[in-house]
């Protein structure tokens, strides 16, 4: 595994994520924001398909911190 690969893309994952909220901020559409956000990833580098499970973990981790932390408004 790259980690390396994977840190790189964070900031990648978080504007993703951050799109995808600010389209679509409803509650309860958890798994087609996911898998929307995975799909933004992968089609701007496609090398980082590999790195699917890693990817989904750190963005569970980053939506449940903006959540706590109030950065994605309700």
């Amino acid at each position: 595994m790259n980690a390396l690969a994977i840190i790189q893309a964070i900031p990648l994952v978080i504007q993703a994520i951050k799109a995808i909220e600010a389209a679509i901020p409803q509650q309860g559409q958890g798994q087609a924001k996911l898998d929307a956000v995975l799909n933004i990833i992968t089609a701007v580098n496609a090398e980082l398909q590999q790195y699917l499970p890693q990817l989904t973990a750190i963005i569970g981790t980053l939506v449940s911190l903006f959540n706590k932390t109030g950065a994605f408004a309700k």
